[in-house]
């Protein structure tokens, strides 16, 4: 005659979703986890192509942009600096990856 003794599992179920939901919201709430619509993700900043020796090349503020851009694997991915992990390939209007030559700068001798 063996004495069984039951667990009752179902506080150990609550106290599991608990925690999850617990986790979940905590991160939401510091900014860990987002939640984006597509259309809100979309665009982050416009750029534009100021030719050298033309009059606008002039008028460029000294102050630099928010964004790194960065040569991997042939494609130049921007970095945001204002937004920790924020990353994204350059694009042009119609969608399509601008390419980069990762070419080292030549020493001075």
């Amino acid at each position: 005659m063996s004495d069984d003794n039951e667990i009752n599992k179902l506080p150990l179920i609550l106290t599991a979703l608990g925690t999850l939901l617990a986790t979940v919201a905590i991160l939401h709430f510091y900014g860990y986890l987002n939640f984006v619509r597509e259309e809100e993700g979309l665009l982050v900043a416009e750029f534009s192509l100021v030719t050298v020796g033309t009059e606008e090349a002039g008028q460029v503020r000294s102050k630099p942009a928010y964004q790194v851009a960065e040569c991997v694997d042939g494609v130049l991915i921007l970095h945001d600096s204002r937004h920790n992990g924020l990353s994204g390939l350059l694009v042009d209007d119609r969608q399509r990856i601008v390419r980069c030559d990762a070419q080292s700068v030549p020493a001075l001798q």
